[in-house]
């Protein structure tokens, strides 16, 4: 393992003047949408130093670690054939680029490992479901790539790829199943899509080939409250929480376009279309709005931000770039897998580049290429003032947030033959990085 900088020095310096919680208890911190929290410590990097810890994984999963009541948590698919997940290139030169992946054999543990947060050790694993996949997924993909969420005392699950939610308490006693059904996807590249979280509603996006089913469970017994339909097609992006004017709404983006609906009821508020791309990345919001942005291959790549307020059918014109609804829209300029982030009136897109713009006008600031020309495909963490992304290759980049591009600095943590495409976590004054053998913990858990 090469560590060149000493992220444990980084780690501790950016978190440990922050006044955060210790849970991070869904996908990208759920409503924080990728930030910590705020803090003014400098950044240092000094001569490289171990992890605090580094725990085989059994199985594969890119979901990420989330942090529930003093506990880790992920999910991870194990099988008696072992299936790591490939790296881009390994993956675009396999045969499940063209839609024919190898189909399991063997049945499939749908598995939930907890873990100990100071010392790494697993506490329990325990199997939600065993079963043989009846859909593919890409050689890149995993089929535990859903990320889980938790509550105070619940924590909830959802493998897409066998359509099972589940619920347990943080010692693994299941308290409810429900089951949704394998869920095809373009390509059979499998699924991604995580739950959300939202007091005593979760959220299970269902956007496939054949179906295009946004539910809202009662967390109590998995019950639906409501269902909204909408066009097949698929989406790995995961649905966000926006609160716009006062009205909580779930946004989801599926196959050519972005729908809000009223969170409590499910009624539809507002859709933009038009575009021409399915989802890799979730969305990002603010009061101002909500930004999108994707690309897809043969797509034009779109990127826009609908004004918050809005209601009915926004779409653009063709040829339009902006309206009373639409702050403005570009083309050839959305990212691929890593969700956006806004800090300080600036949207940031990662992926093979790193892209900056003004979030009001759609400026671009700048756009660089990633580091080393190696693509990013977790989620980027937003600490204080910098911007945290981890490439494939187990580079962990550090950019300092402005309208100015100023030269990231970079720390290898990988060990030979690992990828890395699940989305960080906080954790107090540490940092959890998932790779396609390993979790890491950086820092003082």
């Amino acid at each position: 393992m090469a560590i060149r900088p000493n992220l444990f020095a980084f780690v501790a310096l950016m978190l440990s003047s922050q006044a955060i919680g210790a849970d991070w208890a869904q996908f990208r911190g759920g409503n924080q949408m990728s930030h910590v929290g705020a803090s003014s410590a400098p950044v240092s990097w000094e001569k490289g130093t171990a992890p605090a810890w580094r725990t085989e994984i059994p199985g594969s999963g890119w979901s990420q670690p989330i942090v529930a009541q003093g506990k880790i948590f992920l999910t991870t698919a194990i099988s008696e054939t072992p299936d790591k997940p490939k790296g881009m290139m390994g993956g675009v030169m396999d045969p499940s680029t063209m839609g024919k992946p190898a189909m399991p054999k063997d049945p499939i543990q749908f598995a939930v490992i907890c873990l100990d947060p100071k010392t790494g050790a697993i506490v329990w694993q325990k199997a939600v479901a065993e079963a043989i996949p009846t859909t593919g997924k890409h050689a890149s993909n995993t089929y535990a790539t859903e990320t889980p969420c938790a509550s105070s005392d619940t924590l909830y699950t959802y493998f897409g790829a066998i359509g099972r939610v589940a619920a347990m308490d943080f010692e693994g006693n299941i308290k409810w199943t429900q089951d949704f059904g394998p869920q095809p996807t373009n390509n059979q590249f499998g699924t991604g899509a995580s739950l959300v979280l939202f007091e005593d509603a979760l959220v299970v996006q269902r956007y496939n080939e054949q179906e295009g089913k946004l539910l809202c469970l009662n967390t109590t017994d998995g019950s639906t409250r409501w269902t909204a339909e909408r066009s097949p097609g698929t989406s790995w992006a995961t649905p966000i929480v926006w609160n716009n004017q006062g009205q909580q709404q779930v946004v989801a983006a599926g196959q050519g376009m972005v729908v809000g609906y009223d969170l409590k009821s499910g009624d539809e508020q507002w859709r933009l279309g038009g575009l021409d791309t399915s989802f890799s990345c979730s969305l990002v919001a603010d009061e101002g709005g909500v930004y999108i942005g994707t690309s897809s291959p043969g797509s034009s790549a779109p990127i826009c931000a609908v004004r918050a307020g809005q209601k009915g059918d926004l779409t653009l014109p063709k040829g339009a770039k902006s309206s009373d609804s639409v702050l403005w829209a570009k083309t050839k300029s959305g990212a691929g897998m890593p969700s956006p982030v806004l800090v300080q009136g600036l949207l940031y897109y990662f992926g093979n580049t790193i892209t900056c713009y003004d979030a009001k006008t759609g400026e671009e600031k700048f756009r660089k290429r990633m580091p080393g020309g190696t693509l990013a495909a977790g989620c980027p963490l937003v600490i204080g003032d910098q911007i945290l992304v981890v490439n494939e290759r187990g580079t962990v980049v550090t950019l300092r947030s402005g309208g100015e591009y100023v030269d990231p600095q970079e720390s290898e943590i990988a060990a030979e033959g690992e990828f890395f495409w699940a989305t960080p976590a906080a954790m107090d004054q540490a940092l959890l990085v998932r790779s396609s053998a390993a979790l890491y913990c950086f820092g003082t858990p």
